[in-house]
Parts: C-alpha cells; sequence; structure tokens
C-alpha cells in the first residue's frame, strides 16, 4: 500500500486511486508487502483485497470451471462466457492474471475477466498456472502453452471457435501471454490471432527510467518488490533464466508475432517495459498499439468499480481484441 500523505508529489495520481487506497486501508483490506511478511499472509490478503476490488460483478451466461493436463498435473481453466451472444462458437481470449508469478489467482481478477468478455464478445478462459516460488521457470510456460493447446483440442466442444484464438494478461500474466504467442509461432500452432499486453513483466531490468521515477513506493508497485517477484519466478542468481526469452520475452525474437495491443500505465515502474517492447515490434514489423494511460498506476485493470478511467480503459482494451477477432 502506497504511503497516501505522499501520493501527490511528482506526477498526480487520478483522484479515484487516491481514495481507493484510502478507502482500502480504511477497511483493513489494502495489499501486504511480501518484502516483510510470510507468503501466505500476503496471498490471503491479496485475495481479501480483490474481494473490496472486484465488489459486484456484470452477470455471465455461464462461468464454468474445467481442466486441462499441465505438464505436471491437471490445469484449472475457468471459462467465462458473456450474456447477449448468439448460441454459435464465440472467439476465445486465453487470459493469464497477473501479480508477480507469486500472489493473486482467476478470483482476484473475477470482475476484470467478466468485463472482457463482456466488451468483447468473447469467451475468456482465464488459466490458473502454478505460483512461485513453489513452482518456477519454466513450469508457468508449460503451462501456458498446455492452456493453449486445449482451447485448440477441447474449445469446439465447449462453444470456442478455434480458429480464433487471442492471448491476454496484465502484469507477470502478460509475460506468459507474450511467451505462450512466441512459441505458438515458433511451433505453428495453435494460430494465435491477436495479443492483449496489460502493464507487462517483459525484462528483468531494474535501470530504466520508469523504475527510478515510480519504483519507490509512491505509486504502489516497488523496484524491490519486482527484483524479489523475479527472484521468486526465476530462482536465486539463475543468470541462465535471466538470459532465457521464455521467461525474459523481451530478449525474444519478435518477428511473426500477431498483432498486439500495449496497454502501459503512466504511473508505473513497469511502464518502460512496454515502451521498450513497442519499439522492439515496430522493428520487427509487428502490427501493434500502444496505449498510455495517465494518471494510473500498476494494478489498475483491477481497479474498474471504483475508478472510472480504469474500467473506461479495460472497456478500450476488450473492445481491441472483440475487433481482432472478428475482422
Amino acid at each position: 500500500m502506497p504511503d497516501t500523505n505522499t501520493l501527490f508529489l511528482g506526477p498526480l495520481l487520478d483522484p479515484q486511486i487516491v481514495a481507493l487506497y484510502q478507502t482500502a486501508a480504511g477497511h483493513g483490506c489494502g495489499p501486504a508487502d511480501p518484502l516483510t511478511l510470510p507468503l501466505a499472509e500476503v496471498r490471503a490478503a491479496a485475495e481479501r483485497h480483490h474481494v473490496f476490488l472486484n465488489g459486484d460483478v456484470p452477470p455471465m451466461a455461464e462461468v464454468r470451471d474445467v481442466v486441462a493436463d499441465g505438464p505436471a498435473g491437471p490445469l484449472p481453466l475457468r471459462l467465462y462466457r458473456p450474456e447477449g451472444q448468439a448460441s454459435e462458437p464465440l472467439p476465445v481470449l486465453v487470459y493469464f492474471h497477473g501479480g508477480g508469478f507469486v500472489v493473486n489467482s482467476v478470483n482476484t481478477h473475477d470482475r476484470l475477466l467478466r468485463l472482457l468478455a463482456l466488451h468483447s464478445g468473447a469467451v475468456i478462459c482465464a488459466v490458473s498456472y502454478s505460483l512461485a516460488p513453489e513452482r518456477r521457470f519454466p513450469h508457468q510456460h508449460g503451462e501456458a502453452l498446455a492452456a493453449l493447446h486445449w482451447v485448440a483440442r477441447e474449445g469446439a466442444a465447449n462453444g470456442i471457435d478455434t480458429g480464433r484464438i487471442a492471448v491476454g494478461g496484465d502484469s507477470a500474466g502478460a509475460n506468459l501471454a507474450l511467451s505462450a504467442a512466441l512459441a505458438a509461432r515458433a511451433d505453428g500452432e495453435p494460430r494465435v490471432s491477436f495479443g492483449l499486453l496489460l502493464y507487462g513483466m517483459f525484462a528483468h531490468d531494474f535501470d530504466t527510467l520508469s523504475h527510478r521515477r515510480f519504483g519507490n513506493g509512491r505509486y504502489g508497485l516497488t523496484t524491490e518488490r519486482m527484483r524479489w517477484y523475479w527472484r521468486q519466478y526465476l530462482g536465486e542468481g539463475n543468470a541462465a533464466a535471466q538470459e532465457d526469452p521464455r521467461a525474459v520475452p523481451l530478449l525474444a525474437d519478435l518477428d511473426g508475432l500477431p498483432p498486439m495491443m500495449l496497454v502501459a500505465a503512466e504511473l508505473d515502474c513497469l511502464r518502460d517495459d512496454s515502451l521498450r517492447l513497442s519499439e522492439r515490434l515496430a522493428l520487427a514489423g509487428v502490427p501493434h498499439g500502444l496505449e498510455m494511460c495517465v494518471g494510473l498506476p500498476h494494478s489498475f485493470a483491477t481497479m474498474t468499480r471504483l475508478v472510472d478511467a480504469a474500467d473506461a480503459a479495460v472497456v478500450r482494451a476488450a473492445q481491441a481484441v472483440g475487433r481482432h477477432l472478428r475482422a
């Protein structure tokens, strides 16, 4: 939780974000710091915090849990089918939640997932991938690919048009979405038509302008916390993993990727990860867009109930997914 006494030093946070932080603190349901508390306590606090953030959620025609075969056992998936859609198969967005590979779940992102389904007109296949440090890279990468292959193999039996598959995610989930798209491109299957990447965690690099400007905790996420998340995911001192493009997709050859939409938060220490990825995509000739959300911090996509600018940004992102999958 940022210090609300210093929120207005430097670039201004959206006032509704400030009110959200203060209200969450007043209700005792703010996020916990993994650098100072046991991991089990941090995860429980994250779930409580997102119960507060989710509130009343949009209805769906169907929300159903299924299980895919993962690289080391069952991989839970949750399918969100929006209301008001025809009965024919719908396109799908395979989505990976954020949380530094360490915290959060499909449940913490429930409202976001429903909004994406509602405004894209697509089924959302939300992936309950394993968390670090209990499981480390490359296990999550393997689970991301398993989810894609389940959709390609079993989607038709679940009301999904397997010819129209997109991938998406926020923060660490955007990392998994991009690495899955890269692997699918290399394998030639399944065909991914579009990618939605929200304030992604793409590079094991903390010497960027955005880390220097926004990584001190004033706006939520800190540089030190990002260092800790990467250590949990890759392992302590794992130099080989730090150079592996499956883990650090900003290092990958990006040629041949499908169109991408990148959404960055202005007041986010990870902002430059998205800016640098946009530059790399342009050099590779990959069609893409980049939206900079002014006045918003990391994780804003889970704040849509209380922050109008966050809600509008998620609606725009979902509509972009729908347009590309129906093109």
